[in-house]
């Protein structure tokens, strides 16, 4: 599945994150804290309806001590992950 393989060639936990211009604007009006984007994409589970060829991924994470999930989408740069977007719901 060509998801695991894009993943298998990069370490979730070490890999650099960078945010696009769009999640940056779009932070403070959709409430979001930057460093659980960061955490979600580090060890969030991978939505595979969402994902798109050849470099757009998709994750959800859920935390249970402030009842949200966040969902981020971000696409594979050179050595990087560009977070393009990310929105939380109340609860799973």
């Amino acid at each position: 599945m060509w998801i695991q393989d894009l993943l298998n060639k990069y370490k979730r936990k070490r890999v650099d994150i960078t945010f696009n211009e769009h999640i940056l604007k779009t932070q403070n009006e959709k409430n979001l804290d930057l460093d659980l984007v960061e955490e979600t994409v580090r060890t969030g589970k991978v939505i595979i309806k969402k994902c798109e060829r050849p470099n757009k991924l998709c994750f959800r994470r859920y935390f249970g001590k402030i009842n949200e999930s966040y969902d981020v989408i971000l696409r594979v740069r050179d050595d990087l992950f560009e977070v393009i977007t990310a929105w939380k719901k109340k609860g799973r």
